[in-house]
């Protein structure tokens, strides 16, 4: 009963993580000191280095060619944008959007609505001051259009070359966030988010390939939410970045360590060996099934069960040894009531729970 009790209390004090203080962000092309307080995917930064190619053209030649340094943060206004690109040949010559060097960056505003519409969202690099004018697109979104009458303006993004490539920066306020049918996001600890990062790059007239952040490393990010990583909502403004899909348990990267950026004090290549991960349920809210997918590093004993929010235990989903790797775990909730329940994981030193709605 004193576990229960003690469970009870975290999951009461989550709601007041702080999570909702307003930002100082300026937005003006320059790295602000809370970036600099972020140390990889699992808070806000996100290395793409040329490895991270997709399937719209060749492996960029080095970091050199085309990498990217990608930091961002939340507040209850605004979702937060900080680029630095490496690139050799900055172009922006082309009348076609994605042909020049850009972010490409997709969301999937809401999980739980089942269909393919994606909110997308560029930002062009201003190459000189000989560009047509027409090809400074600034903010755009490009799947449906801006479905608000406020959209952003210049004090919304800001960007400038630099000797070794270029920065693009940019805040989207939440409420902007919204295609035909899901959306606008309202943000709060703990909401996850369908999520796709593509640089593309120029080199003469047109695409010649681009890096990317996702679970499934195909340009057909742009049209299918199953080919999209996660990101969810940390407190104290943190964003948290999982390159695995919440609507197909099948889909996820299996090299994601490329991602954590050099110098953090965190081994690329022993990163997937010494991380442990408990994704969010999808779908969810769910009825009355639901997946869970969670992982090791080694074969070890691994608990996971679910409670209501009175932290009574209403369900074991496994108690007992699994090998390496990541698993995939339904939950039945054809017993259960309509609610919140909190599923919790214990492995060795790692320990986890996360929320989740029974709607019948």
């Amino acid at each position: 009963m004193k576990n229960c009790w003690l469970f009870v209390c975290l999951l009461l004090l989550l709601p007041f993580a702080v999570g909702f203080a307003q930002l100082d962000i300026k937005i003006d092309a320059e790295k602000d000191a809370y970036y600099k307080t972020l140390t990889g995917p699992s808070d806000g930064w996100v290395w793409l280095p040329s490895e991270a190619f997709n399937d719209n053209g060749p492996q960029p030649d080095g970091d050199e060619d085309l990498s990217a340094n990608w930091w961002s943060a939340w507040d209850a206004t605004y979702l937060y944008v900080y680029e630095e690109v490496t690139d050799d040949v900055v172009n922006q010559n082309s009348g076609t959007w994605y042909a020049n060097d850009c972010i490409d960056a997709k969301i999937d505003p809401d999980i739980g609505v089942d269909d393919q519409t994606i909110f997308t969202f560029t930002i062009t690099v201003q190459d000189s001051g000989d560009v047509d004018p027409s090809l400074y697109a600034g903010i755009r979104n490009l799947a449906e259009g801006w479905t608000t009458a406020e959209r952003p303006t210049y004090e919304d993004y800001a960007r400038k070359l630099t000797d070794t490539g270029y920065v693009l920066e940019l805040r989207l306020k939440w409420d902007w966030i919204a295609t035909a049918s899901k959306g606008p996001i309202s943000p709060d600890v703990g909401n996850t988010y369908g999520f796709a990062i593509m640089n593309h790059d120029n080199d003469e007239i047109g695409r010649n390939g681009s890096v990317e952040w996702a679970a499934v490393m195909t340009d057909r990010v742009w049209n299918d939410c199953k080919n999209h990583g996660y990101i969810e909502l940390l407190a104290e403004n943190k964003i948290k970045y999982v390159a695995e899909n919440l609507r197909e348990p099948a889909n996820f990267n299996a090299t994601p360590e490329m991602y954590i950026p050099a110098g953090t004090g965190v081994s690329r290549k022993s990163a997937a060996v010494e991380g442990f991960g408990l994704s969010q349920n999808y779908p969810n809210p769910f009825n009355p099934k639901t997946t869970i997918r969670f992982s090791i590093p080694k074969t070890q004993h691994v608990t996971l069960k679910v409670f209501d929010v009175l932290g009574c235990e209403v369900a074991t989903l496994i108690d007992g040894t699994q090998a390496a790797g990541t698993h995939a775990v339904e939950l039945d909730g054809s017993m259960l009531s309509s609610g919140i329940y909190y599923y919790r994981m214990e492995a060795g030193p790692f320990s986890a729970f996360k929320k989740l709605t029974l709607i019948k």
